[in-house]
């Protein structure tokens, strides 16, 4: 298993796609906070401190895990079986369930290290400009470590669901647009129907779709920490035996 992961760790490293995303990611966190910067040095309203930045902008790193997600399950998980590399691996005597298992590990490594570019090189952008300035008062001496190590675990939730599309449709293409319409449609249709169903509307509360928009909060209660850890684990789990389940069946050729 350790070499398994290994192998998948090392095509991580040499996918031209996944250095293309990263590149991209880190220009866009580049850019967006200079449209800020400039356009309130220009109405001479006060500039943004890194602090503020962060926990202002830290809901928009949502978009960028989901993008970050449904490109790299095409470019990485999907594009394996049009290249004939699934079959290859499929053949070398390892069960489905690590070879899976391996992929989703390596997988779930690459869609991290996309998830954390937003957050870093931004704040590290603006602190430079305007300074850091200070975190709100509400928030702990742990406010850091906790929103990076919720922002990894959401994105590792994330991984999970688009590594369970990328085996089901195996193509790329495919996988990137339904990955993409799914994470984006996803809230609309379940506030949607919530509204409507109770159930349905308990359901999504409790889903990563709705709290990942509360893993930047500069305060969390003790009681709404435990559903912020406990349904990103759940996600996981579940999602991966679905995809070992399906990944056990598939026709791989």
């Amino acid at each position: 298993m350790y070499n398994l992961i290994r192998a998948e760790l090392f095509k991580l490293r040499k996918n031209r796609s996944f250095w293309t995303l990263l590149m991209a990611f880190a220009v866009l966190s580049l850019a967006y906070p200079l449209l800020y910067y400039f356009d309130h040095r220009s109405s001479g309203q006060p500039q943004f401190t890194g602090a503020e930045f962060l926990v202002s902008f830290i809901s928009s790193n949502a978009y960028i895990i989901k993008l970050g997600v449904a490109m790299l399950a095409g470019f990485f998980i999907s594009n394996e079986y049009a290249s004939g590399i699934m079959k290859t691996i499929a053949s070398t005597g390892h069960t489905r369930d690590r070879l899976y298992a391996a992929k989703l590990i390596g997988f779930t490594g690459g869609a991290m290290l996309l998830s954390l570019v937003f957050p870093i090189i931004s704040t590290v952008e603006v602190s430079l400009l305007s300074g850091f300035g200070q975190l709100p008062d509400e928030s702990t001496p742990f406010f850091l470590p906790r929103l990076l190590g919720l922002t990894l675990l959401y994105t590792a939730a994330y991984a999970a669901i688009g590594a369970l599309i990328a085996v089901i449709m195996t193509d790329s293409g495919k996988t990137i647009g339904g990955s993409l319409i799914f994470f984006l449609m996803i809230d609309i249709v379940l506030a949607g129907i919530g509204s409507k169903v109770e159930i349905i509307g308990q359901l999504y509360d409790y889903s990563i779709f709705k709290l990942i928009g509360g893993i930047g909060k500069p305060s969390i209660d003790s009681g709404d920490m435990l559903p912020l850890l406990l349904v990103p684990l759940l996600t996981i789990v579940l999602c991966a035996l679905v995809g070992i389940s399906v990944f056990r069946r598939k026709d791989i050729k």
